[in-house]
């Protein structure tokens, strides 16, 4: 039996089979320098943008900003020995007048401590982390000043203010007065971004929850480095009435 085109057919299988690894090479290095030109065009638009840091970072280091900050509150209150007498300390002679100072409380109502001139007036110190972390002795003396407030603020000529101490964007500042009843002014001394009422008071030798004393007279009459009872600083008040 004779087959007509058996012998064409095998004469062109070479070629065809030939003619397709070349279009599939061809094929290969078209896709390569499609790949290399989108890759170069993606290089240059990159050097082009500006260059956007995760939020994650940002936050990181807001936090350690803050981190920073409280440490330095903390080595300005360490520097300088203080003489302590019952939880107080007298560093200078607490003879001269209140480093006076001005703030704008959460609220956003402005604060200035000589419109406070003939009361007894009680300053607490308070360095906030991020996330509105404070220390166990703030949180005493937060409860201690609730106290004192229920039973001075409105009845008597006294007022109280706390200086919260924190650079970060989100110190929850509201939320300390929420959990803690603050019913006084509450602000943060940072808000201006610098530290400032911190600085005026640092000679004294405040630490962290410091409570600082000043009578009807505007001159310091008590700094309380460390944590303070009711009792202490109730019976001290009303020396200073």
């Amino acid at each position: 039996m004779i087959f007509p085109n058996y012998n064409h057919h095998v004469r062109n299988l070479p070629k065809k089979e030939e003619q397709k690894k070349k279009n599939w090479r061809e094929k290969q290095r078209e896709r390569q320098r499609a790949q290399e030109a989108y890759e170069t065009q993606r290089a240059r638009e990159a050097q082009k943008k500006p260059r956007k840091y995760p939020k994650g970072k940002t936050i990181f280091g807001i936090c350690l900003i803050g981190l920073i900050f409280v440490a330095y509150v903390a080595w300005q209150s360490s520097s300088k020995p203080p003489s302590s007498n019952n939880g107080t300390t007298n560093n200078p002679p607490l003879t001269g007048s209140a480093p006076d100072f001005s703030l704008t409380d959460i609220n956003g109502a402005p604060f200035s401590l000589s419109q406070q001139a003939g009361k007894v007036i009680a300053i607490h110190f308070m360095a906030v982390s991020c996330g509105g972390g404070i220390v166990q002795t703030n949180e005493n003396q937060l409860r201690t000043l609730k106290s004192v407030c229920s039973s001075y603020c409105g009845q008597k000529s006294v007022a109280v203010v706390t200086v919260a101490a924190t650079t970060c964007a989100v110190s929850c500042l509201e939320t300390i007065r929420s959990d803690y009843a603050v019913t006084w002014t509450l602000g943060n001394d940072y808000d201006d971004g610098k530290a400032d009422i911190v600085d005026a008071y640092s000679s004294y030798s405040i630490a962290d929850g410091a409570i600082v004393l000043i009578d009807r007279n505007f001159k310091i009459a008590e700094v309380y480095a460390e944590e303070t009872t009711f009792e202490t600083l109730s019976s001290r008040i009303g020396q200073l009435l």
